[in-house]
């Protein structure tokens, strides 16, 4: 991948969740136009998901370690909106099966959002897990370290926090080899 790419997927990457909203307002008064919005998001999503995946494995440069931490710190960062619209919507489809239409609709979309999440964390994830295999290979972190950041990353919240760390230890590591040149 070129040197563009690789930096403008997580870009994308990083603006593809909120982008599902812009359906709302191109639908918003023709339902056909929103059908045809979100299936070609669905497709999509599964391209940007999959190009991110191979970009946070194939990531090759000048500081790789601490550039793929970055992302995976910055992603995650700016997801937290997104990931607390859904749990709200879901708490509140939660609510609603009180309402005896929803009862068998309200368990489904909880699930959907649950998947929806989950394969999103995984995808922004992958910059991280990427990030402590270069790191362990180039002697940065202690196998252990990566282990114990690895199983983080695929835990909803604790994902967050794994990045922060990983970032710090990555800037560290980096500040450590500057000054070692110098």
């Amino acid at each position: 991948m070129n040197s563009v790419l690789k930096k403008v997927l997580p870009v994308v990457l990083l603006i593809w969740p909120y982008l599902f909203f812009a359906g709302f307002l191109i639908g918003q008064d023709n339902e056909t136009l929103f059908s045809a919005f979100f299936l070609i998001y669905l497709v999509m999503t599964a391209v940007v998901y999959i190009l991110n995946i191979i970009n946070a494995w194939i990531y090759k440069g000048e500081d790789d370690c601490y550039r793929l931490a970055f992302f995976d710190m910055l992603i995650k960062l700016l997801h937290i909106p997104f990931y607390l619209l859904v749990f709200l919507v879901g708490v509140l489809m939660f609510m609603a099966m009180v309402v005896p239409a929803l009862v068998f609709v309200s368990p489904f979309i909880i699930f959907m959002l649950f998947v929806v999440d989950l394969l999103l964390m995984i995808t922004s994830s992958m910059y991280g897990v990427s990030a402590l295999v270069k790191a362990v290979r180039q002697g940065k972190v202690t196998k252990k370290y990566a282990v114990v950041h690895g199983i983080l990353h695929f835990l909803f919240v604790t994902d967050v926090i794994s990045a922060i760390c990983v970032f710090v230890k990555m800037s560290a590591a980096r500040r450590k080899e500057k000054s070692n040149l110098t």
